[in-house]
């Protein structure tokens, strides 16, 4: 026996809400053998008392116990049901909290999923009591990718699946892949949300693939946006390369006047290695020779923000780490 999933959240005004919840995929009836469902927020909780047992269950403050408030700005918002003595929580975190890519939620939107199970995002074609779809939800993000020498990688195709970009695709008829044409460009339409891509799989064929780490992306999208991202390798690839054998750490991370990078003991003594930081848009800002296998760098320098630290050995790229600098 399973429990009961967040299907969509609908904002309307500070203090009104409404959450819709559906039954797992195949258990249909399941609400017949609930014990208790309950909404928990980061100001409170508060346990349903009564549902109108459809296919989509609605729940407002006038279903439960006592009255709650979602935060659309910080919460993290969990649907807790039991059966059998059992415990089931479906969760969805939103606004300024670590973990959340559902942003600067505007009254009127909803937090939606397209799978029972799946990644939300937001749209401003809320669908409480109905199918979830795509419709006011999406945007483009477009551009070009290059390889590890900073030459076009072509004809070949990938896929964004936190953002349904496959999804997307195949509810307008096609074949849900994005393609990557002779000129390096492609275009691929997503989800409302924010991103952080690190790495991304490129196909050649459906036997043919290659998983690549990049040069971070992050980016928010709303509807009808189009966004212009150019997707740069730093790894040429990761199953490929000894990217699983060597190991680059730091703490502490986030950092503030100084970090120690660690380099993995296995490779000992270090020898002819060095490390590269790189800002989020790929500028190389520093670059250092490791002489031990562990190093104290003074970051007070950096500004606060995201940085990529690159491991090399004879000019071969070994792995990457991030480091956050705060301040």
């Amino acid at each position: 026996m399973t429990g009961v999933y967040i299907y969509e959240i609908l904002f309307e005004s500070p203090n009104e809400w409404a959450l819709e919840f559906v039954e797992p995929y195949y258990a249909f009836g399941i609400l017949n053998y609930m014990d208790s469902i309950r909404i928990e927020t980061i100001s409170g909780s508060a346990t349903v008392q009564f549902l109108d047992t459809t296919i989509f269950n609605v729940i407002t403050n006038n279903n439960l116990k006592n009255p709650i408030y979602l935060n659309k700005e910080m919460d993290i918002i969990k649907l807790v049901s039991y059966s059998f003595g059992s415990l089931f929580v479906d969760s969805i975190i939103v606004g300024d909290i670590p973990g959340s890519y559902l942003h600067n939620i505007q009254y009127g939107q909803s937090i939606s999923r397209y799978f029972i199970d799946g990644p939300s995002f937001k749209t401003n074609n809320p669908t409480i009591g109905e199918v979830n779809s795509f419709l006011g939800a999406t945007g483009k993000i477009y551009g070009y990718f290059y390889d590890l020498d900073n030459e076009i990688l072509s004809n070949k195709y990938f896929y964004i699946n936190e953002g349904y970009s496959r999804e997307i695709q195949q509810a307008q008829g096609l074949s849900g892949q994005t393609n990557i044409d002779d000129f390096g460009f492609y275009c691929a339409e997503i989800t409302s949300r924010s991103y952080s891509i690190s790495k991304i799989r490129i196909f050649e064929s459906p036997s043919q693939t290659e998983l690549f780490l990049i040069f971070p992306v992050n980016i928010e999208v709303n509807e009808d946006d189009s966004i212009k991202i150019d997707f740069r390798i730093t790894i040429s690839s990761i199953e490929n390369n000894s990217l699983h054998k060597v190991l680059l750490n730091n703490y502490p991370n986030p950092a503030k006047e100084f970090t120690y990078f660690i380099v993995d003991q296995n490779i000992n003594p270090p020898s002819n290695l060095n490390i590269s930081i790189f800002d989020i848009n790929g500028k190389k800002i520093d670059s250092f020779p490791i002489f031990s296998n562990k190093l104290r760098y003074d970051c007070s320098w950096l500004s606060q923000g995201v940085y990529i630290c690159t491991l090399f050995s004879n000019d071969r790229i070994l792995t990457t780490k991030k480091l956050i600098v705060v301040k």
